[in-house]
């Protein structure tokens, strides 16, 4: 009998085992469960978020560039402004040098002038003829 207390011993310490064997798996594959559990809430989260911040970036980056191509818009409309500036510019020095030839010109023909009747009022002859006008004029 003490074969068959023996083997019963040994059968409810196996089983014994077995079942603490069996209870610690189902422990371990619950706190693994739990874990799975936690780490997808966390990967969801950070998917959350970086859905969030895709699309703040997203809308950032769409605005920088609406405002760069209206910047570069606004600096073709200024090169074009410019470049007429520069045209106008180029006209107006044109007709600026023209305007002072032509001063130039009239400024000689005065100085001419001016010494034709200086050279005219030094002379005898015109002495002469303003003399005879004066006398002409006390003798009326």
């Amino acid at each position: 009998m003490s074969d068959l207390r023996w083997l019963a011993d040994t059968m409810t310490e196996t089983t014994d085992e077995r079942d603490q064997l069996i209870a610690d798996l189902l422990e371990e594959a619950h706190g693994l469960r739990m874990k799975l559990e936690d780490f997808s809430q966390f990967t969801e989260a950070k998917v959350a978020e970086f859905v969030i911040a895709r699309k703040s970036l997203t809308e950032e980056r769409d605005r920088a560039v609406h405002h760069g191509s209206l910047a570069a818009n606004d600096l073709e409309v200024l090169r074009r402004r410019q470049d007429d500036l520069h045209r106008q510019l180029i006209e107006t020095t044109r007709k600026l040098h023209e305007v002072e030839a032509r001063v130039e010109r009239v400024i000689r023909q005065r100085d001419r002038a001016r010494e034709r009747v200086r050279a005219l009022e030094a002379s005898r002859s015109y002495r002469l003829v303003m003399r005879l006008r004066r006398l002409t004029r006390r003798a009326k």
